[in-house]
């Protein structure tokens, strides 16, 4: 049975917003928490996870697309190429889907779970996947992509999600 208890952060707490620290050793705490990441992220229903979204400051991001499985260490975008607009959701913020316009390709370096270091080139939607886990890493969420009439029109969502946090976090105490 895990030790590590995971719970999704969601919008507007502080760790959302801070650029995660990079991981120096890739240690067994650190395999079992992308594997926890990644179970974490499959029984809620998402296709990616970063580490601050479930609490931990660290570049530490999990996705699966495809059958494809990531779990990726200090992961950073290299290089960019093309566009692609696709509705997005997150874990963070429930119940808000926005489109987004993001790059169509990317490349990415990063470490494997057993510090490798890995080169990806990516496409199409597992691309989106990666620029919205790794804009986490970075403190970065998907509300900051988008125009400033989006906002005010999802601005009463965000109004909700703010309280319900505020509520739950009251909650835990």
């Amino acid at each position: 049975m895990s030790k590590i208890k995971l719970r999704i952060h969601t919008w507007p707490e502080k760790i959302l917003r801070k650029k995660c620290r990079k991981v120096e050793r890739i240690d067994s705490s650190i395999s079992e928490l992308l594997n926890e990441m990644y179970s974490f992220m499959r029984l809620s229903n998402g296709v990616g996870l970063a580490a601050n979204q479930v609490g931990f400051d660290l570049s530490l991001i999990v996705a699966e697309w495809q059958d494809r499985v990531f779990k990726l260490v200090n992961p950073c975008i290299v290089k960019k190429q093309g566009s692609i607009s696709s509705n997005e959701g997150c874990l963070s913020f429930p119940g808000i889907e926005l489109e987004i316009k993001r790059s169509e390709r990317i490349w990415v370096s990063a470490l494997n779970e057993k510090g490798e270091p890995v080169e990806l080139e990516i496409e199409g939607i597992l691309a989106v996947i990666f620029q919205h886990e790794i804009d986490h890493s970075e403190g970065k969420v998907f509300i900051e992509r988008i125009p400033f009439w989006q906002k005010l029109k999802i601005h009463p969502k965000l109004e909700e999600l703010s309280r319900r946090t505020r509520d739950g976090l009251r909650q835990q105490k």
